[in-house]
């Protein structure tokens, strides 16, 4: 399609009776166009959805396109042609949020489709499509979702979100490390810079490259994401250190700026509404707190451990880990979370934590070591969430999380050895899009599962993602994976199946 304008005032567009939705990519956006990073849709509820652009004069120029704020247009119609609009208005981008525009639309009908784009003088944007979720009170009997993480550019392309097409999620949970703040070099692809970023232009430009890869592109053009955050897109854990509160200001704006998000941090600041929850009819709820705002250190017991076994990121088992008082959510949202179990209308209960719930001892030097960044790394609290599930008798507690880049089907049990039938919850860790497992990391994990028998199934070496049906008998997860990520064109396929059956705890291969 090429680019067409507005007819002033009338929202229609000039040049053709109706305008056919395209799905634009890194090369087909010119320099020089007022959205050279596209369009994107975010935070669906049953009546509204975050639209999302952003103004750039092209995708390596992160300066203000304007000393002012600048009007643009948006438009929201029921067909792809665009020809039956019902929701329009005008969007102010603002300069201190780099000229990002993000649409809160409401009245929205429940559970369909919508296409939608923007305006800015005679440029108009890519056409992107949406939809919004059930309504919180539907009895509804199926609903698909996809749960990605991990998107290293240095690493790999992100082709395995072209796989999605075939998927048709009614969203995309992404569940932290959207950009990656280090860099290595040597890679497929290089960054931007080789330096940490630490300014907020640092990392505009970061996300800016990111926005460029072809397949997310499209992924975003195409569905509504849900986000949460994870080390790389932030920081690691609840520091005071000035400098750092500076950099995780810097890092939170950029995040908003480049996402279709509803909350904004206020600029400047080291704070920021992450936790989410959802409601998709009385089928299933989706609970995403927020694990990296208000935890403790992730390295409680660094002083023992022998720093060059697995990078130092494995630390021996410690007493000072399993303080009471360790906390990965803070109180107030622990508080929130006990509230949304005990109190959950569905049949289906998933919490979406950026990091594993599933304990796992790994042996090194005839000494435990565990992987304290996980909920390893808070056990008394993990044990308090597990209590909560037994004690209100959550029905179908399900983990969602990503983080170490590999997929791991498993169920949680409070302390390894535990009987698996006697396990509160079920896990689905699903692996990257592009982040490598390295060897290091790797092999004492692999070598650690006979003493783990609460996991079943563990792969490192795989990129992809999960994509989740839920029925009312079952959740059905397909492990999707790209045969290579090295060059762009990799075939998305399903490697494994995985089953929950509603009442039961445990996912069996099918």
């Amino acid at each position: 399609m090429k680019r067409r304008t507005f007819l002033a005032g009338s929202g229609l567009l000039v040049g053709a009776p109706a305008v056919i939705i395209r799905q634009s990519s890194a090369r087909s956006v010119s320099h020089g166009t007022r959205f050279p990073f596209s369009v994107a849709s975010g935070d669906p509820t049953a009546d509204a959805v975050v639209l999302w652009t952003r103004l750039a004069r092209d995708t390596v120029d992160t300066s203000p396109v304007a000393s002012t704020p600048v009007n643009v247009e948006w438009m929201v119609a029921t067909d792809r042609r665009m020809t039956k609009v019902v929701r329009r208005g005008v969007a102010v981008a603002e300069p201190m949020y780099g000229h990002s525009v993000h649409v809160d639309v409401a009245g929205l009908a429940p559970d369909r489709e919508y296409w939608y784009a923007f305006r800015c003088g005679n440029e108009l944007s890519p056409i992107g499509r949406t939809r919004t979720l059930p309504s919180e009170r539907a009895d509804i009997s199926r609903f698909r979702f996809n749960v990605v993480s991990c998107q290293n550019w240095e690493q790999g392309y992100f082709d395995a979100y072209d796989g999605m097409a075939a998927d048709d999620p009614s969203f995309v949970m992404h569940v932290g490390d959207y950009i990656y703040d280090v860099s290595r070099g040597g890679g497929v692809r290089d960054h931007e810079r080789r330096a940490l970023p630490m300014t907020l232009d640092d990392y505009r430009r970061r996300h800016a490259l990111y926005k460029t890869d072809a397949a997310l592109r499209r992924a975003h053009e195409t569905f509504a994401f849900i986000f949460t955050l994870d080390n790389h897109d932030a920081l690691e854990d609840n520091t005071t250190d000035v400098t750092q509160l500076k950099r995780r200001a810097a890092a939170y704006q950029a995040w908003y700026e480049f996402q279709p998000v509803r909350y904004a941090p206020l600029p400047a600041s080291p704070a920021m509404q992450i936790q989410r929850g959802y409601d998709i009819g009385n089928l299933m709820r989706l609970t995403i707190p927020d694990t990296r705002q208000f935890r403790d250190s992730e390295t409680p017991c660094a002083s023992v451990s022998d720093s060059k076994f697995a990078f130092g990121v494995y630390e021996q088992a410690c007493k000072a880990n399993d303080a009471p008082e360790r906390s990965m959510l803070g109180a107030g949202q622990e508080l929130w979370l006990k509230d949304r179990l005990q109190n959950t209308p569905a049949q289906w209960n998933m919490i979406a934590s950026t990091v594993k719930m599933t304990p796992f001892d790994m042996r090194h030097n005839d000494a435990l070591y565990r992987y304290l960044q996980s909920w390893d790394g808070y056990p008394a609290e993990r044990n308090r969430i597990l209590d909560q599930i037994t004690a209100a008798r959550v029905p179908n507690p399900v983990s969602l999380s990503g983080d170490i880049h590999s997929y791991i089907i498993s169920s949680v049990v409070r302390n390894v050895g535990d009987d698996p039938r006697t396990a509160p919850m079920t896990e689905l860790v699903g692996t990257s899009i592009s982040a490598l497992w390295p060897e290091p990391l790797d092999k004492p994990m692999a070598q650690g599962l006979p003493l783990n028998p609460h996991v079943n199934y563990y792969e490192s070496q795989q990129r992809g993602y999960m994509r989740c049906t839920v029925t009312r008998d079952a959740l059905l997860t397909d492990l999707r994976t790209i045969d290579f990520t090295d060059k762009p064109g990799g075939t998305v396929r399903t490697s494994k199946r995985f089953v929950v059956e509603n009442g039961k705890t445990g996912a069996q291969e099918i």
